[in-house]
């Protein structure tokens, strides 16, 4: 997957790599534990990075509140957050859509948490 976003930005002249801010997922829902991510978002308002491409809704905050901070967070400073497979971009989609997806995703990870707890115990 590193690959496959280094070649995307590599290959559109207009962006400039920033770097590759992967967590592994092994966190479930919170952020405070991605540090990844948190330097992703130190970075945004830093002002060294003004567009992030997720793969994916879940990829990028994985549970619902966490995604509306940081993309109003984001927006405030005129960062884009591009999600690949919803093909939202958060500066031009409305919040609506966002939210209702980001539902989706957070009880999606909510049950594969679950499910994962009934195996283990």
């Amino acid at each position: 997957m590193v690959r496959y976003y280094t070649d995307l930005i590599k290959s559109n002249k207009e962006w400039e790599m920033a770097g590759v801010y992967a967590d592994k997922a092994i966190t479930g829902t919170k952020v405070d534990k991605r540090e990844n991510f948190q330097r992703l978002i130190e970075d945004c308002l830093d002002g060294k990075i003004d567009m992030v491409i997720a793969k994916s809704i879940p990829r990028f905050a994985r549970n619902t509140l966490d995604t509306l901070k940081y993309v109003r967070m984001l927006k405030e400073r005129n960062i884009d957050v591009y999600y690949e497979v919803e093909k939202i971009h958060s500066l031009k989609d409305g919040e609506f859509l966002l939210t209702i997806l980001s539902s989706v995703a957070q009880q999606e990870v909510e049950n594969t948490s679950a499910y994962v707890r009934k195996g283990i115990y």
